[in-house]
């Protein structure tokens, strides 16, 4: 007789409130985000507040040394009006596409290419231009009330009391200590006495991580803005870091980062109108999805989790082979995303059977015969996020990243900074569209989901843990929208996740589910959502609900998200 244990089921209670809400990666976030609303501020100084104040709660995932991208929905007497900063990494103006010696070939359309030394991983190389700071600018200064310098204080205060070691950021450093204490500059930052640092338990308060570095930075960030980072002493610390162990990001490069602001086309799912802070894959996923009813399969049904993989693997590998940074691509990028081409790859897709592994990748420019480039794909883990809405009716959503937990493990200690990894996002193998260029933004498949409702602030979603990003966001859209579930009960669906290939399934699915999946022909790999392990993604949303007043918010998994109200 075989044996089954009952499953972990981690969930908060869904937050309500007519004034403004806030779902983020940490506590710290959300209290920052709230003291904003608070004082007056709308949701965009929500999310920049919540932002610096997980640079200081979550040296793993995320700080200025970093990037992200921001989804927006400003309401107005108009019906209101989107925009979108992507702030993503850029290469170094010295990069060129064969700066890597490529080692190992992919093996399923989970990483890219392994190279040699893994340099676009670790040390100096693996570093590229950060956008943070200048995004979270970009988007404040087209949005924001309150004055800048306000919405850091939250992180200033965070930084000059140190950070409390929760068990969280101790296991991430357990997890990396041999690599951390052989870096000096990183250990400085996170190894007390060179030792794992102690956590907060039963009998008392965890140690507090010195962050007066951190807090100096982010007092010249609050009186100076980007410039406090891109010139001066600030700018020449980190090139010098750099280059320090082989990397090319010079103080130039800092200077000259620009993220892109755009009034962002909304694209229609049911009947709502969204953005995704131009990530195709998740414009491209919904488009899919957009032919099939979801809403007569049951949630978490093997029916349900299906079509996510099909729609979600379909379009994973059409941006995976053929995305590129639309400001220096020849093809039409944004078509990759549009509703005509969706339409074509929902065509192919049956609700009865997964389509034959890989999934081969097409794109709306190819002509028959047209040869396709080889299937790939990057990700990143350290990554956090923040979603808010406001009782005006103006709802944001970012996720925030270094790459991986603790990024390069590049650091420059005189200012608290821990630089990205984000070379990793490129292709290493030249003549390919996600090939590195100087000045390019690479492939990253992780929308920032905002949306509304007849000119109206509806939902907004964003998560945090790699490529699975995309599931746990795009699942959780389809429980709102389709399935009418609340925020919490939707983030709390178990998911499934698919690059094209392997079908990756959450251990809490039902056993019918799981089998459904593989009598539909799926390779299904069973992976478990628990404390220390992140198969699929945190997610947090926010929602309008139906009396077109109260505000509500969820977040999940419970044990490391948080999520609050006014």
């Amino acid at each position: 007789m075989s044996q089954r244990l009952s499953q972990m089921i981690g969930t908060r209670a869904e937050v309500r409130s007519n004034v403004g809400v806030v779902s983020a990666g940490h506590e710290h976030a959300v209290r920052a985000g709230l003291s904003a609303l608070a004082a007056g501020g709308n949701a965009i100084d929500a999310i920049v507040a919540g932002a610096f104040a997980a640079f200081v709660a979550e040296p793993n995932n995320s700080g200025v040394g970093g990037y992200g991208h921001l989804s927006a929905f400003l309401a107005g007497p108009d019906g209101g009006r989107f925009f979108s900063v992507d702030h993503g990494p850029r290469a170094p103006a010295a990069a060129s596409p064969d700066m890597y010696e490529v080692i190992v070939e992919p093996l399923d359309g989970h990483d890219w290419p392994s190279v040699a030394g893994d340099r676009n991983h670790v040390g100096g190389a693996a570093v590229a231009v950060p956008g943070a700071v200048p995004g979270l600018w970009e988007a404040h200064a087209r949005a924001g009330r309150l004055p800048w310098a306000r919405l850091l204080e939250p992180a200033i205060e965070l930084a000059e009391a140190g950070l409390e070691v929760t068990w969280v950021v101790q296991i991430e450093i357990a997890n990396r200590f041999d690599e951390i204490a052989s870096r000096p500059a990183l250990a400085a930052i996170l190894l007390p006495d060179g030792r794992i640092p102690r956590s907060r338990t039963a009998d008392g308060p965890g140690e507090r991580l010195n962050q007066a570095a951190l807090a100096r930075t982010l007092r010249a960030v609050a009186a100076h803005g980007p410039a406090a980072l891109d010139s001066g002493e600030a700018a020449a610390a980190i090139a010098r870091a750099v280059a320090a162990v082989g990397g090319i990001v010079t103080v130039e490069d800092l200077a000259q980062y620009a993220p892109v602001v755009v009034d962002e086309t909304p694209a229609v799912y049911r009947d709502l109108e969204y953005v995704t802070c131009r990530d195709t894959v998740g414009y491209e996923t919904l488009g899919i999805l957009q032919h099939f009813d979801l809403a007569a399969a049951a949630p978490g049904s093997a029916a349900s989790l299906h079509l996510l993989a099909e729609a979600a693997g379909h379009a994973f590998v059409d941006g995976a082979t053929y995305a590129d940074d639309p400001e220096l691509a020849a093809e039409p990028i944004a078509e990759l995303g549009g509703a005509p081409f969706a339409a074509l790859r929902a065509a192919a897709i049956s609700p009865d059977r997964a389509a034959p592994r890989p999934v081969a990748a097409t794109a709306p420019w190819l002509a028959p015969g047209h040869p396709a480039r080889a299937q790939s794909a990057g990700g990143v883990r350290g990554t956090t996020q923040v979603v808010a809405a406001d009782r005006d009716g103006n709802l944001a959503a970012l996720i925030t990243t270094i790459g991986a937990d603790f990024g390069s493990l590049v650091a420059v200690p005189e200012a608290g900074i821990i630089l990205n990894n984000s070379m990793v996002n490129y292709d290493p193998r030249p003549g390919r569209s996600n090939s590195i260029a100087p000045g390019k933004l690479p492939f990253f498949a992780v929308p920032t989901i905002v949306a509304a409702r007849d000119g109206r602030a509806a939902f907004a979603a964003a998560g945090s843990g790699g490529y699975p990003i995309l599931a746990g966001v795009i699942a959780t859209t389809v429980g709102v929208v389709d399935h009418r579930l609340g925020v919490q009960a939707a983030i709390d669906v178990p998911r499934v996740h698919s690059q094209g290939n392997r079908t990756f399934v959450d251990s809490r699915a039902a056993p019918d589910a799981i089998a459904g999946l593989r009598e539909r022909g799926h390779d299904v790999v069973v992976q478990d959502v628990a404390p220390g392990e992140l198969a699929f993604s945190r997610v947090s949303a926010v929602a309008v609900c139906d009396d077109g007043s109260t505000l509500s918010a969820g977040a999940g998994p419970a044990w490391n998200t948080a999520a609050g109200g006014l």
